[in-house]
């Protein structure tokens, strides 16, 4: 009688164990699914990192053209010669009166006062402008071979200049010599002369020298600040390959050769971009190349001109002329007066 409901029981229970079992079952299915979703997942996140963002591109402006070496040389010109900043110092003041006072000014006589007449002045001017142009020297210009003079600046062979960036030309040719000693002025004293220039130039003048005939020579290529090294090899340079005897002395470090002659020479000259030249010679410059030939003087004048037109500002011309013709003399001091500069005559 109790067997049929203790079967009963035992299906019930066996149901409930199976029913338990199944859900085990799906549970730990889905977890292990879950687990291996996940996994796979992180694996693929790993594998595959995101992109990243691509940087943004900005418009770079294009580099300006590299300046050229007129433009390099016209920026150092200018940059020479700009004036000195101001500067000004921090001042303590006080209205109040400082113990220690200053001794009243002792009392002066009354002197007369002369007139001004405006008019005496400016005949006085011209009179000794005047007077001193004379010869064709110029206001600045004094006699001697020994450069003396007055004022403050630069002084050769009688010709005064306040410049900065100078350039000394020397014409060696054989007339020149002999022109020179002559007029009693041989070349020995002209390098003389530029030796005891060069001994006085100051700390802020550049300078160099050039020696030319149908070829010609630079002391330095370049304008050198007026140091005592340079000093010192300038005047070596003179003693070992200043020309005296009409022709440059064999053996001139950087001799441009090949007969370019007189406007090649200034040309490269101007490139220097000086403040004045001067230029010792009696005129008749040589063209060189092929043919020797007498350089005429108008196309000497265009060739200073458009030269002048390259610079920053306009170059002082200083001619000393010796053994000059009066046709050429006359006419270089035409085209000196037309493009800056002065003529003036070599004197012993």
């Amino acid at each position: 009688m109790n067997s049929a409901p203790t079967q009963k029981h035992e299906r019930r229970s066996q149901r409930r164990k199976l029913i338990v079992s199944i859900l085990a079952a799906s549970l730990a299915i889905h977890a292990g699914a879950a687990l291996l979703a996940g996994a796979w997942i992180v694996a693929r996140h790993f594998a595959n990192p995101a992109p990243k963002p691509e940087p943004v591109l900005k418009a770079v402006p294009p580099a300006p053209p590299p300046a050229t070496e007129h433009d390099q040389r016209l920026n150092a010109a200018a940059l020479e010669g700009c004036p000195a900043k101001s500067t000004a110092a921090n001042r303590l003041q006080s209205a109040r009166l400082a113990p220690i006072a200053l001794p009243a000014l002792p009392k002066l006589p009354d002197a007369p006062v002369l007139p001004l007449n405006a008019a005496d002045l400016s005949a006085t001017a011209f009179l000794s402008s005047a007077l001193a142009d004379v010869d064709g020297t110029g206001a600045n210009v004094g006699k001697g071979s020994n450069g003396s003079g007055s004022g403050p600046g630069v002084n050769f062979l009688g010709v005064q200049t306040n410049a900065k960036r100078i350039v000394l030309m020397y014409d060696i040719s054989k007339t020149v010599a002999n022109a020179a000693t002559k007029v009693g002025v041989p070349m020995e004293s002209i390098r003389t002369e530029t030796e005891r220039l060069i001994a006085g130039l100051s700390v802020n003048t550049r300078f160099t020298l050039v020696e030319f005939a149908r070829n010609y020579a630079f002391f330095k290529p370049e304008l050198v600040s007026s140091t005592t090294a340079n000093r010192t090899a300038a005047t070596q340079w003179l003693a070992g390959y200043f020309a005296t005897t009409g022709s440059i002395p064999h053996g001139v470090p950087g001799l441009v050769s090949g007969s370019p002659g007189f406007l090649v020479a200034l040309e490269a000259v101007f490139k220097l971009l000086p403040d004045a030249v001067f230029i010792l010679s009696d005129g008749s410059m040589q063209r060189g190349t092929g043919t020797a030939s007498t350089i005429p003087l108008p196309e000497i004048e265009k060739t200073l001109s458009d030269l002048q037109s390259t610079l920053p500002q306009r170059a002082k011309i200083y001619f000393i002329g010796v053994g000059a013709s009066p046709e050429t003399e006359h006419g270089l001091r035409r085209i000196l007066a037309n493009t800056g500069g002065a003529y003036s005559v070599l004197k012993p």
